[in-house]
């Protein structure tokens, strides 16, 4: 601390005076710093990673379950814990677009990789046999699996991702979906996820070979999590390299991920392309749909929400402290009041998505992009706003967003 804020501190604990530029100090025992607001977002980032890999360390030990002993029952479990591992992962999408490890790749730390581990949408037939006309066939259409001369390994299969164009997904999180659930070529209104049957990794076509990928994919997801929970840990590869950056450059990279998802990747891509896609009446929209397989978009959309509520007030599960809102409240109420309502417009909105029996599919076929009066293009324009006054509160603190 300078010795002129010790001098002043005696005189008065009660005295407020300015903070340096970069605020590396606190201004008074009330008030909260920049470098506290980094430290706390370093330690939820960390948690939620960690939480995700728990989870998928889950789905893991269910999806082995399933290959070593196929039945209705285990190939539930298994896609019971892809769901329940989708929660955690889904507020971990706020750390994109923050120039940090999770999509920006470097000599320094190495990994990258969100493109390898949540890449949508996915051609399925780049995988695994698709629906031809009103039956399923089992065959060879040149997919991974139907192709026999391919070896089913991490190296080959991460090699192959965007093998022929952004839609040629081999690996993650989708593809795994795909795998358990098969294509949904059900009618939304029937309210039916993808049908695809145990039986695929008893007696079908390839059995074998499909079991492998499954749980080869499982793996290089896990390895992917695993990476990322280690760099983000205490003394970590990215931890020391984001905890050493200049505090307004640490700030403008974390609070850039919540304006990304909130004003861009799940507001427009997320949920206006689908909706956008469908006719209001068929399945269309639902190659857009972020988990168009398994029927978990509503979800989806919750969890990244929440991620970027999670940004703003620094809260994660047991981790709670100093925040980009406390930052922007000390320095004009006026600006954190909008930011605060803005958030909770939106996530009551988002709400009304994600706990709707419903499913996403359905809702998109009810809707335009131009009308504003259902629950989709409501809970878009909520984080439409959201954005903006995130955009807005980083101003106050000295902040630019690209």
């Amino acid at each position: 601390m300078k010795r002129n804020s010790i001098l002043l501190l005696a005189l008065s604990l009660s005295l407020v005076f300015a903070c340096s530029s970069d605020d590396d100090n606190n201004s008074s025992n009330n008030d909260v710093s920049k470098s506290a607001v980094v430290s706390n977002y370093a330690d939820m980032v960390y948690q939620s990673y960690l939480d995700s890999y728990n989870a998928a360390v889950t789905m893991q030990t269910a999806i082995e379950a399933f290959v070593a002993n196929p039945s209705e029952a285990t190939f539930t479990a298994a896609k019971d814990a892809w769901l329940d591992a989708r929660e955690p992962y889904g507020q971990t999408e706020v750390y994109r677009e923050a120039n940090g490890p999770v999509d920006t790749e470097s000599d320094a730390w190495s990994l990258g990789t969100e493109g390898q581990m949540n890449a949508w949408p996915i051609d399925e037939s780049y995988i695994d046999y698709v629906a031809t006309g009103t039956e399923d066939y089992a065959g060879d259409y040149g997919s991974i699996i139907g192709d026999t001369s391919i070896t089913i390994d991490e190296a080959t299969i991460a090699g192959l991702n965007e093998g022929v164009d952004d839609k040629s997904i081999s690996t993650g999180w989708h593809a795994i979906e795909f795998l358990l659930w098969g294509q949904d070529n059900t009618v939304p209104a029937d309210y039916l996820a993808g049908q695809r049957s145990y039986t695929d990794y008893t007696t079908a076509d390839n059995a074998d070979r499909r079991a492998l990928y499954l749980t080869v994919s499982t793996d290089l997801l896990v390895g992917d999590l695993l990476d990322l929970v280690n760099t983000w840990a205490e003394g970590g590869t990215y931890r020391t390299v984001f905890e050493s950056l200049d505090t307004d450059t640490a700030l403008q990279q974390a609070i850039n991920g919540a304006f990304f998802i909130a004003g861009d990747e799940l507001s427009s891509e997320r949920m206006i392309a689908p909706v956008d896609s469908t006719d209001g009446i068929d399945a269309s929209g639902q190659e857009d749909e972020h988990s168009c397989f398994s029927d978990n978009t509503n979800r989806d959309v919750y969890a990244n929400a929440q991620g970027v509520i999670n940004v703003i007030y620094g809260s994660y599960g047991s981790i709670e402290g100093a925040s980009f809102y406390d930052l922007v409240n000390q320095a004009d109420a006026a600006q954190a009041l909008a930011l605060q309502t803005a958030a909770t417009d939106a996530m009551t909105k988002i709400n009304i998505i994600g706990d709707n029996a419903l499913p996403f599919d359905y809702l998109i076929t009810q809707e335009t992009s131009d009308d504003l009066s259902g629950p989709v293009m409501q809970a878009v324009e909520a984080l439409f706003t959201l954005a903006d006054e995130i955009s807005a509160s980083a101003s106050v603190i000295g902040i630019n967003l690209n």
